[in-house]
């Protein structure tokens, strides 16, 4: 057992398999359709429903209070007193400061108990790659102040870029009201937007799938100019074929030493919509 357990969210969409080998834990963030509240998993959102979310006008996704954090918190408490959660960017979401509230309850509950709330400037697999270089950080018996300066360096290196059908999925969320007018500028157009260092922006709009795709794979092989070891997953909803391709292409070209295809979790692909692709990657220096 590790003496830090990790904790992140579905939106992170980490693999079950990486999960289980490095024993992170994963709270299912939640989302409220039409009445009813769901969380994120396949067995409450199975495909059916995601599609027909996907087509809902209102979605609400406003993360679980601070007592549904205490009490996962203590329960993992019962294993080990040193937690890391590493939660999604705090511009788009709520979740750090619901989460660091039941941090604070957790702890006064549990003797000796210490829960650091990590902000990791991302979402999807880019903060899924700062979940999981921690979750390795803490299965080679690092400490908690250990674990935390290897989530820190992955967040100060890793970057993510998507490109979507289109925007109107998102814009139901009410964030990304800039972006959605950038993208809705032109007729027939994909566009690619970037996540890094907890900030979104609009990088290209491309007139095709394919162009858009091809400019994915430029800014991952951009990034690995130099000989650090390169870690890569391409993200999809509803694009599996075009994710394979463009991995194939990315491999071509650079030999990552990690990489993988990632379905996105139900929520994301109800808040993003069917055409979402998208790149997350990193390469430090040196973690550990």
């Amino acid at each position: 057992m590790n003496r830090v357990a990790v904790v992140t969210d579905s939106v992170a969409c980490l693999p079950p398999d990486l999960t289980a080998l490095y024993g992170t834990h994963v709270i299912p963030v939640r989302i409220n359709v039409e009445g009813a509240e769901y969380r994120d998993t396949c067995e409450e959102l199975p495909a059916s429903l995601i599609r027909k979310f996907q087509e809902t006008q209102s979605i609400d996704t406003t993360p679980w209070p601070p007592e549904h954090y205490c009490r996962q918190y203590e329960e993992i408490s019962r294993v080990t007193r040193e937690i890391v959660h590493v939660v999604a960017f705090s511009r788009f979401t709520s979740t750090i400061s619901l989460a660091k509230a039941g941090a604070a309850m957790a702890q006064s509950a549990v003797a000796g108990l210490r829960v650091d709330v990590f902000d990791s400037a991302a979402t999807t697999s880019a903060q899924g790659f700062v979940a999981l270089e921690a979750s390795r950080a803490a299965a080679e018996g690092k400490n908690i102040d250990e674990v935390l300066l290897v989530a820190q360096k992955v967040r100060d290196s890793v970057s993510a870029f998507f490109t979507f059908d289109t925007l109107r999925y998102l814009a139901r969320t009410g964030r990304i009201h800039h972006l959605a007018g950038w993208g809705a500028s032109l007729l027939n157009v994909r566009p690619v937007i970037g996540l890094m260092h907890g900030r979104e922006r609009p990088v290209a709009l491309a007139r095709t799938k394919d162009a858009a795709s091809h400019k994915l794979c430029e800014l991952v092989c951009s990034a690995a100019a130099h000989d650090s070891p390169l870690h890569v997953a391409v993200m999809e909803s509803g694009q599996q074929k075009e994710a394979e391709n463009l991995l194939s292409a990315i491999r071509r070209r650079v030999h990552p030493v990690e990489s993988m295809i990632i379905r996105v979790s139900p929520v994301t692909q109800i808040v993003a919509g069917p055409g979402l692709l998208g790149v997350a990657f990193y390469s430090p220096d040196e973690l550990r």
